[in-house]
């Protein structure tokens, strides 16, 4: 791509760098995405739009949760779910979740916004696309410019085109009695009678495990575990974690007991995501939803002694941190098995986003910061957020041009590395991919 020409006045300047970065090509670096067979399931109407994050500011400005859950029910008649909406809409429709929605409409749909006037009509527009593979081509391929997104779904499958795995092993990690032991090295359901019969054998079936996936196409492993406990893993010795083991098959564990087993499957995990050259992505900071949630738990620096103790392994650590963006910048500066990855944070709060870029090139090798993943169910979501996200890096980069602090020539360069080639790098995706995923179709 050309370098950016000379600009005749800041405006100018400004300009330039949006119109470039917004046509990028970009790697979407974390998303939940439902596949077209699930899209058709859900794509009924206009609170299709606002059924995932928006729910949790919904109920947050005082929506009672079982209203929030009706507004996606069809057999309550439309009307009926935009009056209970719309007061609580008119409050949050200019947060990040709103903005998102908003974005989606505008952009995607040809209507001005999500209003009274507008949401009939959407919502017949919704319901064309349903389940339209060609409706994923238009979103991600040519609206998003979205060379891939990596899908944390439970599941290896879904186009190549679109999707790359990402897979959690959290059920390995927090198993406690017989029957949870098989199930996290089956994916099934199991009575506990097929559970592995020691320590060994388990950690034998979760490399069984992890080959599967891999040779299915995981690139990444990814860890969730902050929705549930600390961050900070302790070092348990391998005789105490068999004892324990040993202790659940025979009946369960108590809580006292089942911490130290989970810390000690963590960091066999850790050692298997270097052996297989995978990058562990994990969750920190804020959580979605509202009552469970507890960010007390979930600061990054909890991960200091993890990041000492497997310098061979790369930890892609998500949503920026936030609200302790200063603190993974911390990490990220003092080791080189930290990485920052912002998927989340455009939607959380625009704003924030740009502070911790601005933070983030001050302290960290630019090298290690992906600025965008759009970490939704819903495609048109998703294309959303990456435009907001893409915004926060053009202004960003034309913030430090007008300031001096880097060369004019320099932002173009910047920009693919946040949004791309610091991605592609990290997760080992080729030239080739890149040229096939990015190839037009027909």
């Amino acid at each position: 791509m050309e370098r950016m020409r000379s600009a005749d006045s800041p405006s100018h300047l400004r300009s330039q760098i949006r119109d470039e970065v917004m046509g990028l090509w970009a790697l979407d670096a974390h998303e939940h995405l439902h596949f077209p067979d699930q899209h058709a399931e859900h794509a009924n109407d206009c609170f299709y739009l606002t059924n995932h994050y928006l729910n949790a500011d919904l109920v947050s400005a005082g929506m009672p949760e079982e209203t929030m859950h009706r507004l996606v029910d069809p057999s309550v008649p439309l009307d009926l779910r935009w009056m209970a909406f719309e007061p609580f809409w008119e409050v949050c429709r200019t947060t990040g979740y709103g903005q998102a929605v908003e974005r989606a409409v505008r952009d995607l749909y040809g209507l001005p916004g999500l209003t009274a006037s507008t949401y009939q009509e959407l919502s017949l527009r919704v319901a064309e696309t349903a389940g339209e593979v060609s409706w994923y081509e238009q979103v991600l391929k040519r609206n998003g410019r979205f060379i891939a997104s990596l899908m944390d779904v439970g599941s290896t499958r879904g186009d190549r085109r679109y999707f790359l795995p990402v897979m959690r092993v959290d059920r390995f990690i927090v198993a406690g009695k017989p029957s949870e032991f098989a199930d996290a090295v089956t994916n099934g359901p199991s009575d506990g009678r097929d559970a592995p019969a020691n320590m060994a054998a388990y950690l034998k079936a979760l490399d069984d495990l992890l080959g599967a996936y891999q040779s299915e196409g995981m690139i990444a492993l990814k860890c969730g575990l902050a929705y549930r406990r600390s961050l900070r893993f302790e070092t348990v010795d391998r005789a105490t974690a068999s004892s324990l083991y040993d202790q659940a098959l025979r009946g369960g564990l108590s809580p006292s007991d089942a911490g130290p087993l989970q810390d000690f499957l963590f960091h066999e995990v850790c050692d298997r995501a270097s052996a297989l050259h995978l990058p562990y992505q994990v969750h920190t900071g804020l959580q979605a939803g509202n009552w469970g949630a507890d960010i007390a738990i979930t600061n990054p620096a909890f991960l200091t002694n993890t990041l000492k103790a497997h310098p061979g392994t790369t930890f892609d650590l998500f949503h920026g941190g936030y609200p302790y963006g200063g603190e993974l910048a911390s990490l990220a500066k003092n080791f080189p098995n930290a990485y920052i990855n912002a998927c989340w944070l455009a939607i959380i709060s625009p704003t924030v986003l740009r502070r911790c870029l601005h933070e983030w090139l001050d302290t960290v090798p630019h090298s290690k910061i992906q600025a965008f993943g759009g970490d939704y169910r819903m495609p048109e979501l998703a294309y959303a957020h990456g435009q907001m996200a893409r915004e926060a890096v053009a202004d960003v980069l034309a913030d430090r041009v007008e300031a001096g602090w880097i060369a004019e020539a320099d932002a173009s360069a910047l920009a693919n590395r946040l949004l791309r080639d610091n991605g592609l790098k990290l997760f080992a995706i080729d030239d080739e991919f890149v040229k096939s995923a990015t190839a037009p179709i027909g």
